[in-house]
């Protein structure tokens, strides 16, 4: 009884005190005494006694919820005997609390089904348990607990938490047969409560299963659940019953269709003309469900069946604060349209009344899609979409609708509809519009793989967009946007005539400025200009194009919406014949971008940057994104050298500009804003892939810039990547090797670099990993093999800490790696061919055979961390080619190398990591796995170029031990 009146005080301390102290008090003394075995008798004595007098519902509920945990947590520890008298003690509990509080007769029956389900004797306590149903039913209001532990008892069968809970699934199952052997007596008890009660429950495992299917449509049980369709209490109940019903007997769509048709009237139109919303949008679901399940019995195009789409055109079309109903109606005219598409309509006469219904469809979507001036005020617009949430998740979900309405009404009707409604007769619906262009939109691809057609009346629509202003039209850059996005998507068509094609560049170069409708205007400007051929051969057009170019500062447009403008203008200037009018036109479209570098460097100088500021960042933002800009235009050089009268002068003419400017850059402390020195060598990076030999006087230049400024700024991988750039495109030309291998040498030794000697120091400086290991694959694979042997200190110091960086978390740094590693094992197998007094060979059979144990245990971990299978394949080509090379007698290793490798590497693993005994088995499989994949490897010859079985096995094994071990959680020092 003192335990009693304790647990009761502190659920009342718990849930009233005002000081936050006692209740953190209180409440760690309940979570104590959950723990508790005591707890057993004291909740149970709680829900059994007469009232405590006070705060009975909290204690009660309280006693309620320890029972239920500590049944999930702690049934293992009650005998047999305890198990039933705690059951008894629940059925007493809830006959007790059968008229109420809900809530509490809830927890009670949660707790007595979990106990059952958890019960080694489960059977014998199921049979038990119908047996005293019975005798509850007949006490007066008891049968309210038989229905709630009708309803919470299969939860414990079909709720994934039974899954988490790891319980058993052939016990699981024996519970869910055992709970269905009731069934009959189950329904006879529903069906007589139908006849007393307006309430609704069922069990949800199947009970009608049992039922022969054919007398399924005609139980009693179903006529009741439309009958509870007109009792608002039991409405939703009953929509989710009919809908699971109707998905899991094949025999009930038939039945309900007929049912519905009768709803629709009772129910659906008045529902409809009243603006209820929760009858409507249960009613919707419904028919969803029902459409999805049985599509053919709507294809049946008789008179009742017509009527009942109708009805669903009015769920479609129904206005609410929100798109769900809308939404819902969806799935239901997609699985129709598809099954009518499936069956060949055009063919059968009897379904060419679909076609009006879809463009009905067509006609609620545009109602649907569209936003009234009033919801731009309203609080839920999203800034990114200009949209009520609500709205655009509607839309991101039409696509799939759309599709199958252009689909089957033909792309040319679809089009037809849509345009035929669009006009400029005032007052113009903008909002119309713009939902028949996002329509338009939505099904381009299904349109455009139809027959051409003619949209040059969208022309006079795009000039009156971009004469209107924001305060005449409410969501002005949503129309931007929508209308851009059509342009763009049929661009081949509407730009079939010359005269239009200045037209659309104003119309875009105006929808640049609305930051909503950027994106789709850079995309549609773009490709207006892969599609005109000749298109600045007009000098309105170019003129047009430069005056975009100019003022693309203006634009606020985002780096990859820039970079798409540029792209299209670079198109454009291909086809420029005139040299003095390229040279001009690129002035001009340089000048923004040279100034504000000048800007930057005059300012550093007067010392204006000295101190963080505003005009500070402003300057450093406008380099940042000039030197974006200029970095574009150098992309663009192999497109505009399709131009005969393009040559090396040009390049080297822009970049003569701007290298003095660059140049002081690099030699500045301005190196130190990550951002600014990124944009840098992104765009000597850009540079170095189109300059070609142009690029190499600066070379040297570039190369000291690069090492010098990754020393000075360790973290800035800007640099590393940069070198990568350079080594990949000029590496290959012997007189610059040297510079190269003094580079590696400078990058290998920076403390950042040298400071990748554990797992741990990767993980935390995984950039700076990734972009080491990447550059040192480059500076292998490209530099001249004449003098790879003279770096070869910084090719085994990379191989050393590669070994260590494949086993780190971040997958990146991981695999860049284990790339490295296995272009090194490449490149001796390659090797192989020459005299092992070769420089070369000898210098990378030497680094295999010091570091041959290291690249084992590499691999090994590899396979034991995180992420492991998707380093599964690297690893197999890893040990193919390490296993390969001890295998040639050229190679002078040897396979004993390799096996005093494997053994050493897997004895070194702690003892955990490995069961008792698999460090022998493990030696012996991969050994045999690695002899069977080093016979498909032929000295000089490529992995990649070969097959084998013997690779695919070793990869298998590989694969399995990582299956194995999935649990392990390795960091390597």
């Amino acid at each position: 009884m003192e335990l009693q009146m304790q647990l009761v005080q502190a659920v009342h301390v718990l849930n009233h005190d005002m000081l936050s102290c006692n209740r953190v008090a209180a409440n760690q003394w309940l979570v104590q005494f959950q723990q508790t075995d005591a707890a057993w008798q004291v909740a149970t004595g709680i829900l059994t006694a007469e009232a405590l007098n006070i705060h009975d519902f909290e204690v009660e509920l309280f006693a309620a919820q320890i029972l239920k945990r500590k049944i999930h947590s702690d049934i293992g520890t009650l005998l047999p005997d305890g198990r039933r008298a705690l059951q008894n003690a629940l059925l007493v509990s809830a006959t007790k609390h059968s008229s109420g509080p809900s809530q509490l007769l809830t927890q009670i029956c949660l707790a007595l089904s979990a106990l059952i389900f958890r019960s080694p004797e489960a059977r014998s306590l199921i049979q038990q348990l119908f047996g005293r149903l019975y005798e509850l039913q007949c006490q007066g209001s008891g049968s309210h607990a038989v229905l709630e532990l009708l309803t919470v008892l299969p939860e414990e069968v079909t709720e994934e938490k039974t899954i988490v809970a790891n319980v058993n699934s052939d016990h699981r199952r024996q519970f869910s047969n055992e709970l269905l052997s009731h069934s009959s007596s189950v329904l006879k008890f529903l069906v007589h409560l139908t006849e007393n009660e307006a309430h609704f429950y069922t069990v949800r495992i199947g009970c009608l299963l049992e039922i022969d299917q054919l007398a399924v449509p005609s139980h009693p049980l179903i006529a009741f659940a439309f009958a509870c369709l007109q009792v608002p209490e039991s409405f939703s109940v009953a929509i989710e019953v009919l809908a699971e019903l109707i998905n899991r007997h094949e025999v009930i769509p038939p039945a309900v269709l007929l049912q519905m048709i009768v709803v629709k009237d009772t129910l659906l139109l008045p529902a409809l003309a009243t603006g209820n919303e929760v009858v409507v949008k249960g009613l919707c679901w419904l028919m969803a469900e029902l459409g999805q399940s049985a599509p053919g019995l709507f294809a049946r195009g008789t008179p009742d069946v017509l009527s009942l789409e109708e009805a669903m055109l009015g769920c479609t079309r129904f206005q609410s604060s929100n798109w769900e109903v809308a939404e819902t109606s969806l799935s239901f005219w997609s699985a129709l349209g598809d099954y009518l598409i499936n069956l060949g309509f055009e063919k059968q006469s009897g379904l060419r009344a679909y076609i009006p219904l879809y463009i009905s469809l067509l006609d609620a979507l545009v109602l649907r899609v569209q936003v009234g001036p009033k919801s731009y005020n309203e609080d839920d617009i999203d800034g990114s979409t200009g949209l009520p949430d609500s709205l655009a998740q509607f839309r991101i979900n039409l696509e799939e609708t759309t599709t199958t309405v252009c689909r089957l009404l033909g792309p040319t009707q679809y089009v037809t509809q849509l345009l035929s409604q669009i006009t400029l007769e005032l007052p113009v619906l903008w909002q119309v519009i713009e939902a028949q262009f996002f329509l338009l939109y939505a099904a381009s691809e299904a349109i455009l793989d139809g027959p051409a057609l003619d949209l040059s009346s969208l022309v006079n629509v795009f000039l009156a967009i971009s004469e209107e202003r924001p305060e005449t039209v409410a969501g002005l850059d949503l129309l931007y946007k929508s209308a851009a996005q059509v342009l763009g998507a049929f661009s081949r068509w509407i730009c079939n005539h010359p005269t239009v094609v200045l037209p659309l560049l104003s119309f875009l170069a105006s929808g640049l400025s609305a930051p909503l409708a950027a994106s789709a205007c850079a995309t549609a400007l773009r490709r207006i200009c892969e599609e005109v051929s000749a298109m600045a051969s007009d000098p309105a057009n170019l003129e047009c194009l430069l005056w975009i170019g100019e003022g693309l500062h203006n634009f606020k447009l985002s780096p990859k919406e820039e970079e798409e403008v540029l792209c299209a203008i670079g198109r454009s200037l291909s086809t420029v014949t005139s040299s003095a009018v390229l040279n001009d036109a690129l002035h001009r479209l340089l000048k923004p971008t040279y100034d504000p570098l000048k800007e930057l460097l005059i300012a550093d100088v007067e010392n204006r940057l000295k101190f963080v500021s505003a005009e500070s960042a402003m300057l450093l933002e406008s380099s940042v994104r000039a030197l974006h800009r200029l970095g574009t235009i150098f992309s663009q050089f192999p497109v505009l050298s399709s131009s005969s009268v393009i040559g090396e002068e040009v390049f080297v003419g822009i970049l003569s500009q701007f290298w003095p400017l660059l140049e002081q850059m690099f030699s500045s402390a301005f190196m130190e804003n990550n951002s600014l020195a990124t944009a840098v060598c992104k765009c000597l990076s850009e540079a170095t892939k189109t300059g070609g030999q142009c690029i190499l006087p600066l070379l040297p230049n570039i190369t000291k810039f690069s090492s010098e400024n990754f020393v000075s700024f360790q973290t800035h991988v800007c640099f590393l990547k940069l070198a990568n750039t350079l080594t990949e495109e000029h590496g290959h030309q012997k007189e610059y090797a040297p510079l190269f291998v003094e580079v590696a040498g400078v990058f290998s030794t920076a403390d950042s670099v040298a400071a990748l000697s554990s797992s741990y120091a990767c993980d935390n400086e995984p950039d700076v990993a990734e972009a080491y290991m990447n550059f040192m694959s480059t500076f292998l694979r490209n530099c001249h093999k004449g003098v790879l042997a003279t770096a070869e200190s910084h090719v085994e110091a990379a191989l050393n800490r590669a070994t260590i960086c494949c086993t780190v978390m971040h997958r990146g740094a991981a695999l860049a790696a284990m790339s490295y590693i296995s272009c090194l094992l490449e490149m001796a197998l390659s090797s192989l061919t020459e005299s092992v007094d070769c420089p070369l060979t000898a210098a990378v059979l030497k680094i295999c055979t010091q570091c041959g144990e290291s690249i084992v245990s590499g691999m090994l971990y590899a396979l034991l961390g995180p992420s492991a299978m998707s380093r599964v394949y690297k690893a197999t080509t890893i040990l193919q080619q390490l296993a390969a090379i001890c295998n040639s007698g050229s190679s002078r290793i040897g396979w004993s190398a390799l096996q005093c490798w494997i053994v050493s590497a897997i004895q070194a693993l702690p003892a955990e990591y490995l069961r008792h005994g698999e460090a022998e088995r493990l030696s012996v499989t991969w050994l045999e796995a690695l002899r069977a994949a080093a016979s498909d490897v032929d000295a000089g010859n490529s992995i990649r170029q070969r097959g084998g079985n013997g690779g695919r096995s070793l990869k298998r094994v590989l694969r399995d031990f990582v299956e194995q071990h999935k649990t392990n959680l390795i960091c390597v020092s």
